[in-house]
């Protein structure tokens, strides 16, 4: 049975799925399963189901798409536990696919992007876009890849879909298909299908899964546990552009469109599209809206939202605004940097005013946290100890939260480069990197002394500058700085005699000569990792380097160890999309680095910092809205926020709109309406409103 639950709260959503959760299962042994969009949300479920239950363990928490695959695997036989079809298996498979494309005329424009196909990275960029596409096809197209599959090609994506599909391996579509039928047949052995499944988060699935789910309910309950923002009906309203763009024949009144409420109109089109896809399914309904607690203007805006109420019309006129009421706060700043120093005093304010307060209650998010995360670490670890505020950044990156791997792409970049003196002494900043060539912290003042002295610049030898088309001189390139300083120690020469036509680099002497060894050491293995990264070999010769590199330049400690498994973990990963997608062509070490950085990218970034104690500050990710007492938009920028996305110009999907499609600008928005709702006490907003520069005045996000 399809169970509904829907609030305006996701406490009330909480309090109704632990009362489910305390009714037990058949299979004592058998574990609970959530389906929820985020690794966050199913982060702050689990410590909420802890907070109602006493503990929180056997708990499954799964992504709807992995879900259906598992659950299709459970009613069909012979299933891979990963589709050829998953976009990093159609990858490898499209990059090969591109290679060896004929001279059939639909493909024309593949061949004018490409030319000679010399260039295997530029053919992995279009892989991993058409790729993209295709993913995006599958879920919300199912219609195109039934007729590309049954019509002769006329366009080259469905040439190319025709030729994926010729090896016979299974894709979402057909096997959605095959799943319908078999539930509807009774063909398959229930007892290894779970009891009960709950879905809490989503605020929009494709119409492809919704069908699949409502299949599903007929043999299995299947609890929707739904954010609803508004308890009547507002499947008809429409943004008052909506309406404008309206056909002249067409009278709104007679179609039934009105706006309602104009925050929920131009904001919730995601939601409103999805909850109006929902009413054509059979269900159980239960309502548990709530009205928001206090008398301030950010719970008249959650009332009015929540009534479908138009504040200014003639049932509904304006309200009075209290001069104490600072439930609602926009702040103009001039620069991100400003921003969150105005943030930080006016944490400090609401703390003040209100003793109950925590910093826990707090969380603080901006469309690009990478820029915001270093300046909130700047400001809030900066201030004395009595006003510092405890706090948490997640969502940063692999680069940030993960500086080795940095370092070993770094590494990496060198490969084919010119070993300019301040990268190649950049590297030894990494203690890991150091501690395997036996280089302490205060050698490193000593080493680039030495650099300096010996005149190092660039380039490993004469060889070197010659790749780059330049004179084939030996002066001022690494070989001839470090005989320089080996012969110095050997053979003083004071600055004035020569010795085989090398001026002796008498800076070294002493034990220091341990350090000059390390360097000697570490510059040696790099210069030998040049010829091995110029190469191109198949993938899985290159997994085997890219592991060298790891054991030859690294001696991680503890949290180290634990960064370096994240790129073995990565490693493995590549090597088993690609041996599923039975891909073997040589590759350059740049196509590798792409899709080894995609795959590091792709892994829950900074999940342990979600939620960590303090404030917390984190990306604005869709369907992540998690309540807060306070909530804190920084860097609302006319050109940050909706975050602008252009898709390819030959996604199909881009101007053929359809309900229920996914848009970016959307998510956005609807963000943001969920973000207004998951306010407790207070939201407050932030962005720059003059250039620092020359005080003119910047427009902030048009959602503000």
């Amino acid at each position: 049975m399809l169970y509904c639950h829907q609030s305006n709260r996701l406490e009330i959503l909480i309090d109704r799925l632990t009362d489910v959760l305390r009714q037990p299962l058949r299979a004592a042994l058998a574990p609970e399963l959530v389906i929820t969009p985020s690794n966050g949300l199913a982060r702050w479920l689990a410590l909420r189901l802890a907070d109602r239950l006493g503990v929180c363990a056997n708990l499954s928490v799964q992504f709807p798409a992995t879900f259906l695959w598992e659950i299709s695997r459970v009613l069909l036989r012979g299933m891979p536990s990963i589709s050829a079809f998953e976009r990093p298996v159609l990858r490898w498979r499209l990059l090969e696919l591109l290679g060896e494309l004929d001279d059939t005329p639909c493909l024309a424009p593949l061949h004018a992007w490409l030319g000679d196909g010399r260039d295997d990275f530029r053919r992995y960029q279009l892989a991993c876009r058409i790729a993209d596409c295709f993913d995006q096809y599958l879920v919300y197209r199912p219609d195109w890849i039934r007729a590309w599959e049954r019509d002769a090609p006329e366009h080259w994506q469905a040439a190319l879909w025709q030729r994926l599909t010729a090896t016979g391996a299974v894709h979402r579509v057909s096997v959605q298909e095959q799943v319908r039928a078999a539930l509807r047949a009774g063909d398959f052995d229930r007892n290894r299908l779970p009891e009960r499944v709950a879905v809490l988060g989503v605020t929009t699935l494709p119409p492809l899964y919704l069908d699949l789910l409502a299949e599903l309910a007929k043999v299995i309950d299947v609890h929707l546990l739904l954010l609803n923002p508004c308890q009547e009906y507002w499947g008809d309203i429409r943004a008052e552009r909506d309406l404008a763009r309206l056909d002249e024949e067409i009278d709104p009144e007679e179609a039934y469109l009105v706006v309602g409420n104009p925050l929920l109109a131009s904001l919730g089109k995601q939601g409103r599209d999805f909850i109006d896809l929902l009413q054509n399914y059979p269900r159980t309904e239960w309502d548990g809206f709530a009205e928001p607690a206090g008398n301030s203007l950010l719970h008249h805006l959650q009332a009015d939202i929540l009534h479908l109420r138009e504040r200014g019309s003639t049932d509904w006129p304006p309200l009075p605004l209290r001069a104490d009421d600072r439930s609602l706060q926009i702040h103009a700043c001039h620069g991100p940097m400003r921003e969150v120093e105005v943030l930080h005093d006016q944490l400090l304010a609401l703390f003040t005013a209100d003793p109950r307060l925590k910093p826990s209650d707090v969380v603080v998010m901006a469309p690009d946290i990478a820029v915001y995360g270093p300046l909130i670490e700047a400001v809030f670890d900066s201030v004395p100890r009595e006003r510092r505020i405890p706090f948490s950044v997640a969502d940063q990156g692999v680069a940030v939260e993960n500086p080795l791997i940095e370092v070993f792409f770094t590494l990496l970049d060198l490969g084919g480069g010119r070993f300019d003196a301040v990268q190649v002494l950049d590297l030894l900043e990494a203690p890991a990197l150091r501690r395997r060539f036996d280089l302490a912290e205060e050698d490193l003042i000593r080493i680039r002394h030495w650099v300096r002295s010996a005149g190092i610049r660039w380039g490993i030898d004469a060889e070197t500058k010659q790749h780059w088309d330049l004179p084939a001189t030996a002066e001022h390139t690494w070989r001839t700085g470090l005989d320089r300083l080996l012969l110095g120690y050997a053979l003083p020469g004071e600055g004035r005699g020569l010795y085989q036509d090398i001026l002796p680099c008498d800076e070294v002497e002493g034990s220091a000569a341990l350090a000059l060894g390390g360097l000697e050491s570490f510059t040696e293995a790099l210069f030998g990792l040049d010829a091995r990264l110029r190469e191109q070999r198949p993938l899985t010769a290159w997994l085997s380097v890219l592991r060298t590199v790891l054991e030859q330049f690294f001696d991680p400690r503890e949290r180290e160890e634990n960064e370096l498994q994240q790129v073995r973990a990565a490693l493995e990963a590549l090597g088993d999309t690609a041996e599923q997608a039975g891909f073997g062509e040589p590759l350059s070490l740049a196509v590798v680095k792409s899709a080894l950085r995609e795959q590091l990218n792709s892994v829950a970034s900074g999940a342990g910092r979600f939620l960590g104690g303090g404030v917390t500050c984190c990306a604005m990710v869709p369907m992540r809205s998690i309540p807060f007492a306070v909530v804190c938009l920084l860097g609302l920028n006319d050109d940050a926020y909706p975050r602008p996305h252009l898709p390819p110009g030959f996604d199909l999907m881009a101007n053929r709109f359809r309900r229920g499609d996914r848009a970016r600008h959307q998510d956005d928005r609807y963000l943001f309406l969920e973000t207004l709702l998951s306010a407790r006490q207070c939201l407050y907003l932030s962005y720059c409103g003059q250039n620092i520069r020359d005080n003119v005045r910047l427009p902030p996000s048009v959602l503000v």
